[in-house]
């Protein structure tokens, strides 16, 4: 199963602490973007007719991301590895989160994982594109 989330791809944030009566919680911000996010990777997988799979599963990530204005018009005619943050770890992590219990019933099933991130070419679209194999 091979799908597409259009928009720039969002990592997996770090989760904020706060102690209310001497109790800690661990919370990500209601209105941060990967909330939106998760949930478009989900409907996406659901909507291709994806299904819940048994087994281990093997999944592979290729984040595509817009380029900087810095970028000359030479460097922009091909697709380009993409060396800055968001870390790849955090990427995979937050699809990995998305697809749980959507793609398969825990995400130890998960026994294959590439990630991979590219600044756009010139008829790239700014995305993620997620395959989901057994």
């Amino acid at each position: 199963m091979k799908i597409f989330i259009p928009g720039e791809p969002i990592a997996q944030p770090r989760v904020k602490v706060s102690t209310k009566n001497g109790f800690a919680r661990a919370y990500t911000e209601r209105d941060h973007p990967i909330h939106a996010y998760k949930q478009a990777v989900s409907l996406a997988y659901v909507n291709a007719g994806g299904e819940v799979l048994d087994g281990p599963v093997a999944i592979k990530i290729v984040c595509w991301f817009d380029r900087p204005k810095s970028h000359s018009k030479k460097r922009r005619q091909q697709p380009e590895p993409k060396a800055t943050k968001p870390d790849l770890d955090n990427l995979g992590k937050a699809i990995l989160d998305a697809l749980n219990e959507i793609a398969y019933n825990d995400d130890g099933q998960v026994c294959r994982l590439t990630v991979e991130k590219w600044y756009v070419g010139p008829y790239d679209a700014i995305g993620t594109i997620i395959e989901v194999t057994q």
